[in-house]
């Protein structure tokens, strides 16, 4: 009597083992790349994204004169120090457009969309670190 219920133990542990090993297979062939599904990133509207791209394009001059002790001539020069690339607008598809004035001593630049009415505005861009859109 009591080899029996030692054996049912026994063959219970095995199920249980064969069991565990399976799902753990399972899980494991699932997990490949090809199963791979990266998250969703949310919409973003154009506005948005404009928005974003200058205030990044201004950080990174910025960071550029911190680093340098004046403006890039070009936005080209950024890559890849300050950004992966410069982008183009989004509704357009041209490059943003970058005039650096440094007349008088002091350095200013801007940075606009090239064609500010596809946003409904007469002028888009952002001018040492603030955006202006009339």
């Amino acid at each position: 009597m009591r080899k029996h219920k030692l054996l049912l133990l026994f063959y219970i542990l095995i199920v249980i083992a064969v069991g565990v090993i399976g799902y753990v297979s399972v899980l494991y062939w699932q997990g490949g790349a090809s199963n791979y599904e990266p998250p969703k990133q949310p919409a973003v509207s154009p506005q948005e994204r404009v928005q974003s791209d200058l205030q990044n394009l201004s950080q990174a001059v910025d960071a550029y004169f911190i680093k340098n002790m004046e403006y890039p001539q070009k936005l080209e020069l950024l890559i890849p120090e300050f950004i992966d690339r410069v982008g183009n607008d989004p509704l357009s598809g041209k490059t943003y457009l970058y005039n650096l004035d440094e007349t008088g001593g002091i350095g200013r630049y801007r940075i606009s969309v090239p064609d500010p009415k596809l946003y409904n505005a007469k002028e888009l861009y952002i001018e040492d670190g603030k955006l202006f859109q009339k």
